[in-house]
Formats: C-alpha cells, sequence, structure tokens
C-alpha cells in the first residue's frame, strides 16, 4: 500500500509539473513584435518613386517575428492574432495581401503548432492573402515541422524564405508587379497616360 501510495504521489507530481510548465510557457508571448512594410522595408535599391510607392502601400505586408518554442500552448495567441487580420472589420479598413512569419528566433515547433499554421493558411487564403515563411530552410527542424504538415509541398501557395529580407523583397516586388500591370491596362484605355512610375 505504501509503494503504491509512493507511486501515485511521484505520478501526480509529475503531472502537476507538466501543468505548470503549459500554463507559465503559455502565458509568455511567442510574439516578439508585429509590424507592417511601411516600418520595415527591404535593403533592394529602387528608384525613389518605387521606394514611394511602396511606402504608401507598405501596409499590405504585415510581419509577425516570433521567438522560443512553437507548441500548442504558445500558438494559440499567434493564431488568435493572425485571424484578428483578416476579420471583417478590419479588414476592410486595412486589407493586408501578405503575412510573413519570420522564424528566425524559433528554437523548433511541435506538431499541434505546425498544424496551426496549416489552419491559418486556409483562412488567410479565403481573404487571397499569401503566407510566407522567412528564417527558415527546408533541413531544418522548423522546416521538417512544417513539412510534415504538407505546408512545404510543390502544390502548396505558401512562400519560404532564409532571411527577412528575400521575404520582404518578394513582397515589394509583387507589389510593384501588380502596379505596372494596373498601369498598363489603364494606358491601353487611355494612350495620353504615361506610366508615372518608370520602368526601371
Amino acid at each position: 500500500m505504501g509503494i503504491y501510495d509512493f507511486v501515485a504521489g511521484i505520478l501526480a507530481g509529475i503531472v502537476l509539473a507538466c501543468l505548470s510548465f503549459v500554463v507559465q510557457t503559455s502565458r509568455k508571448t511567442s510574439i516578439r513584435a508585429n509590424f507592417s512594410g511601411q516600418m520595415v522595408e527591404s535593403t533592394v535599391r529602387r528608384h525613389p518613386i518605387q521606394r514611394h510607392f511602396l511606402h504608401e502601400v507598405g501596409y499590405q505586408i504585415y510581419v509577425t517575428k516570433l521567438t522560443g518554442f512553437l507548441f500548442f500552448g504558445s500558438i494559440v495567441q499567434v493564431e488568435k492574432g493572425s485571424r484578428a487580420l483578416v476579420e471583417e472589420e478590419a479588414f476592410h479598413a486595412e486589407p493586408i495581401r501578405y503575412l510573413i512569419f519570420d522564424l528566425a528566433n524559433v528554437r523548433g515547433m511541435d506538431y499541434s503548432a505546425a498544424e496551426a499554421f496549416t489552419r491559418l493558411e486556409r483562412i488567410l487564403g479565403r481573404r487571397d492573402v499569401k503566407m510566407i515563411f522567412s528564417g527558415i530552410n527546408k533541413d531544418d527542424e522548423q522546416g521538417r515541422s512544417l513539412r510534415n504538415v504538407g505546408l512545404w509541398n510543390d502544390d502548396s501557395s505558401v512562400e519560404f524564405f532564409e532571411t527577412l529580407n528575400s521575404a520582404l523583397e518578394f513582397c515589394e516586388n509583387e507589389l510593384l508587379t501588380t502596379f505596372y500591370q494596373e498601369s498598363d491596362a489603364m494606358s491601353d484605355y487611355f494612350p495620353s497616360l504615361q506610366n508615372p512610375m518608370g520602368k526601371c
């Protein structure tokens, strides 16, 4: 009887310690910083008019820098904050086109965290928002975790970059491409109009 009580006490202690760890860890946010493309730009040298345009539409790029270990307790805040960006009222007021998750300071993630990103990818897709990961490569732990849930497959719409600067450059290039396409379309209808940006 005494041995049974001793073992039961140890097991109860382990369970309580695990619960305490989860509660304490989940209180610490995994979000290191949030900012838009108006606050940070890539280091690519561009024409001043292009820079001005990108600054004006920079709110369409949203960056979330994550840190620590991502697991079912800490990913909740990340998922909640990302969902808020595409809710009807917020999205109508300031629509985003690109959501970058920078994982440069992430030490690892469990399966539940990787699954949360798949849910977010579906939610963002309904708003035509592209999910992008930076600070990651296929061979590190985070890369393997995302491959295991299908986010790094050939048919996935998610983009991956090794640096945040590369991810920002990709978003900026896409915004400029869209602008030029719209400018060319306008010129077809109004030949007297010239491309105000100039193609550089």
